[in-house]
C-alpha cells in the first residue's frame, strides 16, 4: 500500500465525513478506515496505538502548534445504547462534510 500525500485540512474533512456517514462510530474504527484512506497498513488497534488519537483526545493538544484541537469542535463523544463511546459530527463540523 502507497501512503498518500494529504492536503492540509484532509484528514479532518475525511473524518468529519467519516463520522456523518457512520454516526456513533468509535475512534478505532474512523482512525482505521483514515489509514485505509492515506494508504497505511492497518494492523490491529494495539500495533497503531496512537496512529491518529490526537483527532479523538479532547484534553491535552493545543497550544500554538493546534490551537483549535477538531474533538469537541467538528464531532463530540457520545454514550452509545451499548454503553461504547461513539461519536457524532457537530453543527461546525457539518461545514467539513464531503459529498
Amino acid at each position: 500500500m502507497i501512503r498518500k500525500q494529504v492536503k492540509p485540512g484532509g484528514n479532518i474533512k475525511f473524518l468529519a465525513t467519516y463520522i456523518f456517514n457512520n454516526p456513533g462510530c468509535t475512534s478505532t474504527e474512523a482512525r482505521k478506515a483514515l489509514c485505509q484512506h492515506n494508504g497505511i497498513n492497518w494492523k490491529s488497534a494495539t500495533e497503531m496505538r496512537g496512529q491518529y488519537t490526537t483527532y479523538f483526545n479532547a484534553g491535552w493538544i493545543g497550544g500554538t502548534s493546534w490551537p483549535k484541537n477538531p474533538c469537541g469542535r467538528y464531532w463530540k463523544r457520545m454514550k452509545r445504547p451499548d454503553g461504547k463511546s461513539g461519536h457524532l459530527v457537530t453543527i461546525e463540523g457539518l461545514s467539513k462534510v464531503s459529498n
